[in-house]
């Protein structure tokens, strides 16, 4: 999972007004105000894409003038496999998310996961600019990449509340690739500054009995047989860590 071809941009106005160029264009949303948003240019063999991340306020209108895409959840399971990336760990790939992109949104189901960053997807194919909405979230024991296409608020040639094949624009091929690579991206800053990290934090999947966090040097991915000792996992952090215990997200 190489991540050469990745560039990480600070906030800047430009990616504020290419967000809020994008809201205006298929929410026609009226006084909107933008604001800075990090971003990313990953570049595969077909283009280069710009992955901005969102604010709530910014994924929400534009979120309900999308229609969402299938996922391909063989290839979240190729992933989660993969032993040299840290996909599998809700703890690294939560810290490294919040490392580079702020705090996690709240756009998930507080049973089944505890953490979701939305982001724009924007690329141009020959003279015409495309948008699509990428949601990364944990639920229950997986992390996916919820992904959907824009459109202008007034189209009526889809139907708006079925799933939906991948389009020509960007294909399941591609779709696949850009995850690798944001993925691979993601690992190696990780493995860059994870060392570093030294704050105590847990969050918790109440639905699967899954805790993770960070304790005493070391990042942890637990999940627990019954409730009694998920409970007990939980007084224990609190008991040890009192002055310093906080649920993120």
């Amino acid at each position: 999972m190489s991540n050469n071809n990745v560039n990480l941009n600070e906030d800047n106005g430009d990616n504020a007004g290419l967000v809020d160029s994008m809201i205006k264009k298929y929410s026609k949303k009226k006084g909107y105000t933008p604001v800075k948003n990090i971003s990313i240019d990953i570049e595969t063999k077909e283009r280069i894409y710009k992955l901005i991340r969102l604010n709530d306020e910014q994924f929400y209108l534009l979120y309900k003038n999308s229609i969402s895409i299938f996922e391909d959840y063989g290839h979240l399971m190729y992933l989660s496999m993969d032993k040299d990336i840290i996909y599998s760990s809700f703890s690294k790939m939560y810290i490294t998310l919040k490392e580079l992109f702020g705090e996690s949104g709240k756009y998930y189901d507080d049973w089944k996961g505890s953490f979701s960053f939305p982001f724009l997807i924007y690329f141009q194919k020959g003279e015409e600019e495309f948008g699509y909405l990428m949601n990364l979230y944990n639920i229950r024991s997986s992390i996916e990449f919820k992904i959907a296409k824009l459109i202008h608020a007034d189209d009526e040639k889809f139907e708006r509340d079925i799933l939906h094949k991948p389009f020509e624009e960007f294909p399941r091929e591609e779709i696949n690739y850009f995850i690798d690579y944001f993925v691979g991206f993601l690992t190696g800053y990780f493995e860059s500054v994870g060392d570093r990290y030294d704050e105590f934090f847990f969050n918790t999947v109440e639905s699967n009995l899954i805790l993770f966090g960070y304790k005493d040097g070391r990042y942890f991915d637990n999940q627990y047989e019954n409730e009694e000792e998920f409970r007990e996992a939980i007084q224990e952090l609190m008991r040890n860590d009192i002055p310093m215990v906080k649920k993120t997200c």
